[in-house]
């Protein structure tokens, strides 16, 4: 992340000039990934009311049905070409199967068959990851660092998908259970929408400077870092949820002030949304991580307090409606 970013590094018209964009084969006029979204928003308001879902449940199925189409229809238009581009159109040809496979797992009980199900969003994410990482290798760089948090969402989501195959397997080593299961929706919101939505905000203003630069770093390797923290060590895990609880609510604050002025009303109100949803979001997992490193637990977070506050303003708050506004206002242009 050394060197400054200057204006060709994010030079907006070179998006256009990356090659054929892998969404271009359209529907009736609409896009596949959005179609995958509009498809999976109605199979989860069906699963809804089913009642055959959890709350935690719910929100991580409204990440494959949802949030990562309309994620991923926003991140790539325009800039993916080559392998990248073949592998992401793949990956968006897939989705539709891929999300409802792995919704449809969290209504069985849990086993080898709930696991054969949610294999093929495994293979689908992992066509994302490899999207990503093969558009980093072809720029040759990580700059600009838009489209960085793009690629690193796109990397972090298989996260998610191998997490919940070895939840339903009973497979936590040294885990609980929760945990595990909690890793999936964690890797979906903070590991794919975060920085998605961090990489168009930064293609919106054109590019990361100054203190802005720090924030979208931190937002690039937070999740990681996170993790191991979780997994290893109880102080890199609060040091680590300090840094990105700072970074995060300052990225909600940036977008309030610098992105939702300029969008027309309906992008604006969600997209506002969305940002008032990342500092109380942040407040509480800092909450949470002092309180599994001191022992103490100040504001009383229990691991059901913690799903239903923290998760649903991740999920529902930020997610659902960063993606859709931003979708909404892409429409627009």
């Amino acid at each position: 992340m050394s060197g400054a970013e200057t204006a060709e590094d994010v030079d907006p018209e070179a998006d256009a000039a990356d090659g054929p964009d892998p969404f271009a084969r359209l529907v009736a006029g609409v896009s596949i990934a959005d179609l995958s979204a509009i498809f999976g928003a109605g199979l989860w308001v069906v699963l809804v009311l089913s009642g055959g879902l959890s709350q935690v449940e719910r929100a991580l199925a409204l990440a494959p049905l949802v949030v990562v189409p309309l994620g991923v229809g926003l991140a790539a238009t325009g800039e993916f070409a080559g392998l990248s581009g073949r592998l992401l159109g793949a990956a968006v040809a897939l989705l539709p199967v891929g999300a409802a496979s792995m919704a449809l797992s969290l209504v069985v009980d849990a086993g080898p068959v709930a696991a054969g199900l949610a294999a093929p969003w495994v293979f689908v994410t992992s066509l994302l990851a490899l999207a990503g990482v093969s558009r980093t290798v072809e720029r040759g760089t990580v700059r600009p660092l838009d489209r960085a948090l793009v690629d690193a969402g796109l990397a972090y989501v298989p996260v998610a998908a191998v997490a919940l195959v070895l939840s339903h397997l009973g497979i936590t080593f040294w885990f609980e259970p929760t945990i595990v299961l909690l890793t999936a929706v964690h890797f979906h919101f903070a590991g794919f929408a975060l920085p998605v939505l961090a990489g168009v905000t930064g293609r919106h203003l054109g590019g990361f400077d100054g203190v802005v630069r720090a924030v979208a770093a931190v937002i690039l390797v937070g999740p990681a870092i996170i993790a191991v923290g979780i997994s290893f060590s109880p102080l890199v895990e609060v040091v680590a949820v300090g840094a990105f609880t700072v970074a995060v609510a300052a990225f909600g604050l940036l977008t309030l002030v610098r992105i939702v002025p300029s969008l027309d009303l309906l992008p604006a109100a969600l997209v506002g949304a969305s940002a008032l949803a990342l500092p109380a979001s942040m407040v509480l997992a800092l909450g949470y991580g002092v309180a599994a490193f001191s022992g103490t637990n100040p504001l009383g977070l229990s691991i059901g307090r913690m799903v239903t506050l923290h998760g649903s303003l991740n999920a529902y708050g930020f997610a659902l409606c960063g993606v859709v506004g931003w979708r909404v206002c892409r429409r627009g242009e």
